[in-house]
Order: C-alpha cells, then structure tokens, then sequence
C-alpha cells in the first residue's frame, strides 16, 4: 500500500484520452485555517462527479486516518460502518468536473488537523485511474502509480490564549505585573467588559477596559496584549504597539497575584463565558523578575505546557519569541 501525503502545489494540468488524471492542487493549505472553510480538489482533467457521492474524495479529522481505512477507500463503496468517521460536507463540482468542492456541514474544529483523501478508485471520463503524477519511461509510455493522495491541513486554533504571567516582579508589584494573553484565532477580538479572575471562578473578577494611555481595547488576530492594573509601568523590553487593558485597580486584580502559585486564573469573555485558564502551576516566589510563560498556545492548560526559563530574559512582555 502506498501512503501518498500531498502538499500544496500548482502544477500544469493534462488533458488527453488515455492520459490519467492528477491532482494538480488541495485548498486550504496551512495551519490557520479558518473553521467554516471550504475544500476544494483541482485535478488536471474531467472526473467521474459521482467520486464523491460513492465516498471517493473525503474529510476528515487525521486521528481517524490508518491502513484499514485505506483501504476500505481504495476498494468502493465505503463501509456504512466509516460513516461516523468522516465529516459531512455537501459537494459541487465545476470546471467541467475538474474541481470537486466538498462544503462542511458545520464549522470545523478549531486547533484540530484535518485530511482530505482522494481515493485510488477515482478515473476520468475515459475510465483512466488516478495515479501520483504523470512520468514517461524509455519508450514513451506513460507510466505512474495508482494510488490515493492525502493532504493535511490544521485548523486555527481560534480564541484568547493567556502566554505568560507575571506574578512576582522586580520592584513594586502593582507597577509590574501582567497577564500576557494571545490572539490565536483569525479574527480580532474586542475585550471590553471581559473579566480576570483570580479565584478559580468563585467570583466575577475583575473587569477589563481601554486603559487611560493605552489605544483600546480590539486584540488584532495573531496579536499580544498585556492585563495590567492602572498603575502598570510598561518596562523597557516591551514593543512599543503592545495593546494594553486595564482593570480599574491599581493593582491587577484587587488582591494582585500571589508569588507562589496555586492560584489559578480565569480569563471570561464579556457574558461570562470562561475563555481560557491557568492552574497556577509554577512558584514563582523565588524567581523574581521571571514569568510563567506558555509553551504552546493550541494546546490546553496543564502543568506540562507552563515553564520559568532558565535564561536571562525569563520575560517576554508583549512578544510571543521562542512559543509554538
């Protein structure tokens, strides 16, 4: 069995009697995908419209990708049984049957990696089977490999991420601490009346706003801002187009952040809805001056993906370097 991964590429396509068809192009390609996409399979000619109605071109989510569904792929009709595993989409086909577009039904899932097969099953109009690519050997005959494509790709991971928090500063707290958080979706955020929450959601927390120097309060997609109390002193490593949003406290939240962790953060959007969470995991009561930072925002909260960095600077306010 072949295991063919595509990428994306554009190349020239083909168009002859006897001449197998190629896929020539996958959209969407990447990692940020928005969630209501839609998928599109160019191929260099005119294929059967009913490969997809006979569960030849098919999406879904990579973990539910292995041999046996492969080949259940590769021989048709597809069991009633992988029913459940792939997404529903509808389908259209246009230009003249070359492009096959496969439309979700729902929103696809943010932060997860989803694949479009193309089954080696798939033929032209002349009944010619899909193959790799199209090569020629000695003699001139046409020769490829008969065999599936598969193209990956991965969803935004959507939402507000916090990335880094500073609980233990140098010098007056109220003036240093800050909540990093990020922007990992695809589409700009407004956090007014958002709240932070110190309490692991016993209370309301506090509500955030524009502070007095800063310019709003609208995260742009794939941005940073800082939480920070009304006293907030902005230090000199931060970039000078951080957005900044307050709290009406001096301090950041009405106690300030406690130094030694165990005190777990909740980030709520402007009905109450909780966003994103930090378990408080790290102590930072002897690491002053050095955040917790997040190793990777796709992935969840958990002891596993917060460290204090080992080397100077163990800070990154307002700049995401060296985070997945």
């Amino acid at each position: 069995m072949v295991l063919f991964l595509f990428s994306c590429m554009n190349m020239e396509p083909m168009s002859a009697d006897g001449v197998p068809p190629v896929v020539v192009e996958f959209l969407p390609c990447g990692d940020a995908v928005p969630p209501g996409t839609e998928i599109s399979v160019l191929f260099s000619e005119p294929v059967s419209y009913g490969s997809y109605e006979d569960g030849l071109i098919v999406l879904l989510a990579a973990d539910e990708l292995n041999g046996a569904f492969l080949a259940d792929i590769d021989k048709p009709p597809l069991s009633a049984s992988r029913t459940d595993d792939q997404v529903k989409c509808a389908s259209e086909t246009d230009l003249e049957g070359r492009r096959i577009e496969l439309k979700p039904i729902e929103d696809l899932e943010p932060g997860q990696t989803y694949v479009v097969v193309v089954s080696a099953a798939i033929t032209d109009i002349s009944g010619n089977l899909l193959v790799d690519e199209i090569n020629y050997n000695e003699n001139g005959q046409i020769i490829g490999a008969n065999t599936h494509v598969i193209h990956e790709f991965r969803v935004a991971a959507g939402g507000i991420r916090m990335t880094e928090v500073m609980a233990n500063p140098a010098g007056t707290e109220s003036q240093g601490e800050y909540i990093e958080i990020a922007n990992a979706g695809y589409r700009d955020v407004d956090l007014k009346n958002w709240r932070i929450d110190d309490t692991d959601g016993k209370e309301a927390g506090d509500r955030l706003g524009p502070c007095e120097y800063g310019s709003g309060v609208v995260l742009r997609a794939g941005a940073v801002a800082l939480l920070v109390g009304t006293s907030f002193v902005a230090p000199d490593d931060m970039p000078v187009d951080t957005l900044l949003v307050c709290t009406d406290h001096a301090t950041l939240t009405t106690r300030g952040l406690r130094n030694a962790g165990e005190e777990v953060l909740t980030l709520s959007d402007s009905v109450g809805e909780q966003i994103d969470r930090y378990g408080g995991w790290l102590d930072l009561s002897g690491r002053e001056g050095c955040s917790a930072i997040r190793i990777d925002i796709n992935a969840e909260d958990g002891p596993e993906n917060w460290i204090v960095p080992d080397d100077k600077p163990c800070r990154s306010p307002g700049w995401l370097e060296g985070q997945e």
